[in-house]
């Protein structure tokens, strides 16, 4: 019995073990990559904008095809034409053509599409890039954020540590009749208050992890010990040389230059349709062909007529002699075939205007695009500028709060001391020590703050999906 009870506590905890996985930063992001929805399904676009990008979806290969019937009848017929078959006729035949068609010429248009198709392609993985730029930041977040309310908890546990002692120190001044009933509720109040904020704490991380595994599709209820720390250390940054990478990198002026560039070259295929089209078409065609009717076919007697006299002499006729003939039932059959090769000319004189209002439709649309990409341009630059001031805003607001830290946790060292020799209340004891607290969490909600405004210019200079790291 005991044998199978180590082999439970054993399974169990593997199971712990493996439950509870180390999680860099860097594999989160690769976890999430490969198992987020959003960035699966994009991926599957850029596949089919791949697929499509070829000379055949362009148009430069002829189109080839094979055509084949069997038409059948049954005609009863009683013709006026002496020649047709009178009777019932059963007729069947089979027939087929191939058919190969080229386009010689038709203003471009081939190439037009095919530099369409690639753009294309381009754009599919631009709004590829942009969906994984959206994962990274959000999985990045995630992660610090599981950090930041772990160090959160890590305070309140201190805290709560602290008031344990003060409890356990009243309560034993009150044995030696140093306190009374009323010092050691106090502190026992504010124990509880602490152990209260701690089980509060824990839901809030727990929760924080969920939010962690949802982001990288994995089970929800998976734990992890992460092993990069919050970087407490900051980063420097000119706006010149953000600006220039933004105008170069970002994923949404990228795609706003690709998708210009799409109506640029809708502009070209409009215009084409100015350019006659010449096409060639080759093929070939044959038939195998079957009659079953009532045929008049020899009976292997002859007949003699007279057809005349010579001389007028009834003495002398002149015979006629004619093979026998009678209708009967036959099956004929035959075949034809052949090829053609035939060239076509199409040319649009007048057609109403609507390849001259294309074109302009065109033309309009190109300019709507060029005004949404400086308007873009103008947009991400404010972006990047208040992102720019906000960064080293909380970049000083870190220091600050650091230095308050600093100064709160010394003061809590000094009221402590102070409170044990009797120079300060437990009260005045109490307000220290909430200071240093909210001074602590201050602190990593302000760390939190400066990695959300760097992912933010990481992101705006298109660097997150290369070097998601802030």
């Amino acid at each position: 019995m005991n044998r199978y009870l180590v082999l439970i506590i054993l399974l169990a905890s593997s199971i712990v073990a493996q439950s509870q996985d180390t999680l860099s930063l860097a594999r989160a992001i690769q976890i999430g990559l490969q198992n987020n929805f959003d960035v699966r399904i994009e991926k599957l676009n850029v596949d089919i904008a791949r697929n499509n990008n070829n000379w055949g979806q362009a148009g430069m290969f002829p189109t080839i095809n094979l055509t084949g019937g069997q038409p059948n009848s049954v005609v009863q017929r009683k013709p006026a034409n002496p020649f047709a078959v009178a009777g019932k006729n059963v007729s069947d035949n089979i027939n087929g053509q191939l058919d190969a068609q080229f386009t010689l010429f038709d203003g471009f248009f081939v190439r037009l599409s095919k530099a369409r198709l690639e753009n294309l392609e381009e754009l599919s993985g631009g709004n590829a890039r942009f969906v994984m730029e959206n994962i990274i930041q959000a999985i990045i977040l995630g992660y610090y954020q599981v950090l930041l309310q772990q160090e959160q908890l890590n305070v309140l546990i201190k805290n709560k540590e602290f008031s344990k002692e003060r409890y356990d120190y009243i309560k034993l001044r009150k044995e030696l009749g140093g306190a009374i009933t009323f010092d050691v509720l106090q502190e026992q109040n504010n124990y509880l208050t602490d152990s209260a904020s701690v089980l509060q704490q824990e839901i809030f991380l727990k929760n924080s992890i969920r939010n962690l595994n949802l982001l990288m599709s994995e089970n929800i209820n998976k734990t992890y010990r992460l092993t990069d720390p919050i970087p407490f250390e900051s980063e420097s940054f000119r706006y010149e040389d953000l600006r220039d990478k933004m105008t170069s990198s970002n994923t949404n002026l990228k795609n706003q230059y690709l998708s210009q560039e799409l109506f640029r070259n809708a502009t070209r295929l409009a215009e084409s349709n100015y350019s006659p089209t010449i096409t060639l078409n080759v093929g070939a065609t044959g038939s195998l062909d079957r009659l079953n009717a009532n045929f008049r076919a020899p009976t292997g007697n002859v007949i003699q007529t007279t057809v005349g006299y010579v001389n007028g002499d009834l003495g002398f006729p002149v015979y006629n002699n004619v093979n026998e003939t009678a209708l009967t039932r036959m099956t004929q059959t035959g075949n034809s075939y052949g090829a053609y090769a035939n060239f076509g000319l199409r040319f649009t004189i007048f057609n109403g205007g609507q390849i001259r209002r294309a074109v302009e439709n065109a033309r309009i649309q190109e300019t709507m695009a060029q005004l949404s990409t400086d308007q873009l341009k103008l947009s991400l630059e404010n972006d990047l500028l208040a992102s720019f001031d906000l960064y080293n805003l909380r970049q000083q607001l870190v220091q600050i709060a650091q230095v308050r830290l600093q100064a709160a946790e010394l003061n809590l060292t000094l009221a402590d001391e102070r409170y044990k020799n009797g120079a300060l209340s437990a009260i005045d004891l109490r307000i220290v020590q909430d200071n240093y607290q909210q001074a602590a969490l201050e602190t990593y909600l302000a760390i939190f703050a400066r990695i959300s405004s760097q992912v933010d210019l990481v992101r705006l200079t298109g660097g997150l999906v290369d070097n998601p790291r802030p």
